[in-house]
């Protein structure tokens, strides 16, 4: 099996996991047992963690992608296309927000916040990554003369949706 196989099985496999627990943790709330109960706020507060560690670390990773492009370009135009290169960073603030809004939670309903947490950390990471992609892609086009900053920042801002999508959802859930 080839190393790109093996670690794309691998990331998927994590991501399905995850998706899914999300889903389910509030079929989790279900459960009665005392013992449950008191490890239900370490399991939220895990999540919680978990959720903002993925929005992070998809706002570091799309930057990465995304100032690599821009570097590319040189100091003439770093300042030109910088606001395309840091549309990835906002993930990682949406990821903040889902965690300081929940602070107060996590002993009153402790396993849709760990659902909330899973299922927005999942989706800001993912579309963070792809956004850098998709930045990375528009400040090429820019430097080559093909497009303009305009039409690589609405680029950009689609995968960005999905992340505010996932943000709205945690306001939405109950």
């Amino acid at each position: 099996m080839h190393a790109t196989r093996k670690w794309g099985t691998i990331f998927l496999g994590t991501l399905a996991a995850t998706v899914l627990t999300g889903f389910l943790s509030p079929a989790f709330a279900q459960a009665t047992a005392t013992a449950a109960r008191d490890w239900a706020p370490l399991i939220a507060k895990m999540a919680m963690g978990i959720g903002l560690t993925l929005a992070l670390a998809g706002s570091a990773m799309g930057l990465v992608v995304s100032f690599q492009a821009l570097l590319a370009g040189g100091a003439e135009n770093f300042y030109k296309n910088i606001a395309v290169a840091l549309m990835p960073s906002t993930q990682g603030i949406y990821g903040m927000v889902v965690f300081f809004t929940n602070m107060d939670k996590f002993d009153s309903d402790p396993y849709t916040i760990a659902g909330k947490a899973m299922i927005a950390g999942v989706a800001m990471w993912i579309s963070a990554w792809y956004q850098g992609i998709v930045c990375a892609a528009g400040i090429k086009s820019i430097l080559e003369g093909k497009n303009t900053v305009a039409n690589a920042l609405v680029a950009g801002a689609m995968p960005e949706t999905y992340a505010v999508f996932a943000l709205v959802m945690t306001f939405i859930m109950k």
